[in-house]
């Protein structure tokens, strides 16, 4: 009976043992709200997805493999909370990658961020969510269909190095994504950068091969976190041909308390060259944002912004399809949850 006990304890303790050197976790984010859009000329509500961060649904799995070694594999899709539709030509849209990690960084292969994407994502005053997002100004084409397919954020059959987190404050991303036989999806892109507990600034390129060129990017950005407010800013230029793209941005977030944040955000996009024999110089944007954010508990905030883009000359960005050169105003009121 001794012996018997004395094995059971030890299956145990060996199963919990290798419980432990692997795990898996399912992740997502809830995010829904009430908008208003105005294009001058119409105003419409409606319902959201992704006004503070982007709705979604997410798998993780690690496991430590011996040595200081560990595999990753994430799979990270869209879920669109106002109508419970997903990304309509893939589902792991955001992201699917197998990942080896160690002491000298970490291999990553699949479809992912690109670095020349992360330079200015993680400064944008709105996380690249909502009305306010960044992220209007980088996916409209330059007439290459390159940017028009998503690419200007991610890209397929990618193989990335992620620096160690322990090099002093720097770090560094280098990519290369092979494009699966097409021209057009080959990317090449780096980043490097230093970051504490005060200061993150970073600079990074990106080339997007394309069927009558590359589409260029280069950027820098920082962020300074004065306890009190944190500034954030980046400029960014998007070269395609003889077309170029500037566009720059510098925002603030302020903690009142514990749970109350306010936020604030200037972008200034700046065209010039010309796409084909049409010269785009007269094209220019510019966006003011301002938000709040009130979080209920850990995983549960509410928010709040107000959006003034207006365009001028032939850009026609916004929050849809909309005519050029149009002044739009938009506002959302929303919840967001992580689970």
């Amino acid at each position: 009976m001794i012996n018997r006990r004395i094995a059971v304890v030890g299956v145990v303790m060996i199963s919990g043992a290798a419980a432990a050197q692997s795990s898996a976790t399912l992740f997502g984010v809830a995010d829904t709200s009430v908008r208003r859009i105005d294009n001058g000329s119409d105003a419409a509500y409606s319902i959201g997805s992704g006004g503070l961060a982007a709705s979604r649904l997410g798998f993780r799995a690690d496991e430590d493999i011996g040595g200081g070694t560990k595999v990753r594999a994430w799979l990270e899709g869209t879920v669109n909370f106002n109508d419970g539709t997903g990304n309509p030509s893939r589902y792991w849209n955001r992201r699917s990658t197998l990942s080896v990690i160690d002491r000298y960084g970490e291999l990553r292969m699949g479809h992912d961020l690109t670095p020349s994407y992360t330079s200015f994502g993680e400064f944008d005053t709105f996380g690249v969510s909502g009305l306010a997002d960044q992220g209007k100004f980088y996916s409209t084409a330059f007439g290459s269909g390159i940017e028009a397919t998503g690419l200007w954020a991610r890209a397929d059959n990618m193989i990335a190095y992620y620096t160690p987190p322990r090099l002093g404050g720097f770090y560094a991303q280098a990519a290369y994504a092979l494009g699966g036989g097409e021209k057009a999806k080959r990317y090449t892109g780096g980043r490097v950068g230093y970051a504490n507990d005060v200061v993150n600034v970073t600079a990074a390129f990106g080339v997007f091969d394309g069927l009558q060129g590359p589409l260029k990017r280069t950027g820098f950005a920082i962020s300074y976190d004065l306890k009190y407010l944190t500034l954030l800013g980046s400029a960014v230029r998007n070269q395609y041909l003889e077309a170029s793209r500037l566009i720059a941005q510098a925002g603030v977030i302020v903690p009142v308390n514990p749970f109350l944040s306010l936020r604030a955000n200037f972008t200034r996009v700046s065209e010039s060259g010309a796409l084909g024999k049409a010269s785009i110089d007269a094209n220019h944007a510019t966006q003011v944002a301002v938000g709040y954010t009130y979080a209920l508990s850990k995983r549960t905030s509410t928010y709040g912004t107000v959006v003034r883009l207006s365009n001028k000359g032939g850009d026609a960005f916004g929050f849809g399809t909309q005519p050029a050169g149009r002044l739009l105003v938009g506002a959302e009121l929303g919840v967001s949850h992580r689970f």
